[in-house]
């Protein structure tokens, strides 16, 4: 099979692998390839070398498109930043239909389980396709359609499960279940995809205490938190308690239209980046929430759910009850390239500091109370969540702490 040259080249000059490949050119052709000048000269020039080579002697079928977004996906990965990302036509599709608040999957928030690499179900949507077929949370997942799963990267688990082309089909999920006796159990859920409407809020109150659940933010979360605030003041009740562990962020601009919602006017978080400088947030004062609110916060409350807890903490609006947080205090933006070679890219492009110039990057917020969840055998029981009890205490005797 004859490459085709002109993509091939523009898509392989990216590749993390070229570096690696041309050393072992250089020593076997004796090519010296030092070439003065651009960047981007020295990378095309080093990319037809590799070309050449591929060319010459590579022994099998070589998929063009796979190359170009293999080497653009290398060059960002040279980064050395593990938030950046470039994303292929079909990802930036993907990710862009989660973040606007619906898209075609299953309805379960999946996460990487640090100590052994697992994919666990982290949270299974009340309604979804997953419930129905019998998905829990804590299943792990080890294959898709058949194909194994384990040791994958994240994205390339949701990739094959979260797309248009699924909508409507049905898909077999392979899951792997603790049961009560500590044995694995080995299940196969058949899974029908459909469009999927996030709702990252929920509501309740216990007795005289409102409680909000914030699972992500994204474009339709600042809507569904006003309508549940309300409601909480029309409960008239002593306070909130809000719940943002597990909440692993989303969007910078959402969180800044939600702590608008909640404190008068005054700093909200500062932002440094390399296209705008420093820019300082600041709520407007049009509303605020004037009685005692609690949030909650665990190891896995990341980035933009950091910027709401610890925007409230410093401004004194609210105690944080719960174990100390992720540590993640810079902002990526995403970039669409469908109007030049496809796709998207997810790059760092900020730092953000609390009030009083605060960085939590690397660090974490540490809560005003520390109370570890032990999550118990068994379903869900809000008495047996201390964290949670200690924040309606809080709530409702101020001086308890």
């Amino acid at each position: 099979m004859k490459i085709n040259k002109k993509s091939f080249i523009f898509g392989t000059v990216f590749g993390v692998a070229v570096a690696l490949i041309l050393v072992s050119v250089a020593r076997v052709f004796g090519i010296h390839l030092f070439i003065p000048g651009s960047a981007a000269q020295q990378m095309y020039d080093k990319a037809k070398v590799v070309e050449k080579c591929i060319d010459s002697f590579y022994q099998g079928d070589i998929d063009d498109e796979k190359l170009i977004d293999g080497g653009v996906k290398g060059m960002v990965e040279a980064l050395g930043d593990k938030y950046s990302q470039y994303y292929t036509k079909l990802e930036y599709m993907e990710l862009m239909s989660g973040i606007n608040g619906s898209y075609v999957g299953i309805g379960v928030t999946l996460r990487i389980q640090e100590e052994d690499q697992e994919l666990v179900v982290q949270q299974v949507m009340e309604g979804g396709p997953a419930e129905a077929a019998g998905i829990k949370a804590e299943d792990r997942i080890v294959s898709v359609e058949g194909t194994n799963v384990v040791g994958k990267k994240l994205d390339e688990v949701i990739s094959m499960i979260k797309t248009e082309e699924n909508k409507g089909r049905t898909i077999s999920i392979g899951v792997e279940r603790k049961g009560a006796d500590g044995q694995i159990e080995q299940l196969e859920k058949k899974v029908v995809c459909k469009e999927v409407k996030v709702v990252s809020v929920h509501s309740k109150k216990y007795d005289d205490v409102g409680y909000i659940q914030i699972s992500e933010f994204d474009k339709e979360t600042a809507g569904q938190f006003k309508v549940a605030l309300e409601n909480a003041r029309n409960d008239s009740v002593k306070g909130l308690v809000i719940d943002v562990r597990d909440n692993g962020g989303g969007s910078l601009e959402t969180t800044i239209q939600m702590l608008d919602e909640l404190l008068p006017e005054g700093e909200l978080i500062s932002e440094k980046s390399k296209k705008d400088g420093n820019k300082v947030y600041r709520s407007t004062n049009e509303t605020c929430y004037d009685k005692p609110i609690v949030v909650l916060i665990n190891e896995r409350s990341a980035s933009a759910s950091e910027v709401f807890a610890g925007t409230l903490q410093a401004r004194g609006a609210a105690k944080l009850v719960g174990t100390k947080s992720f540590g993640k205090g810079i902002v990526q933006t995403v970039l669409s390239l469908e109007s030049t070679c496809g796709g998207g890219i997810k790059l760092t492009t900020a730092e953000y500091f609390l009030p009083g110039g605060k960085s939590i990057h690397k660090k974490g917020l540490d809560p005003d109370i520390n109370i570890e969840y032990k999550k118990p055998e068994g379903d869900y029981n809000p008495a047996m969540d201390e964290p949670l009890q200690m924040a309606l205490k809080l709530i409702r005797n101020p001086s308890s702490e």
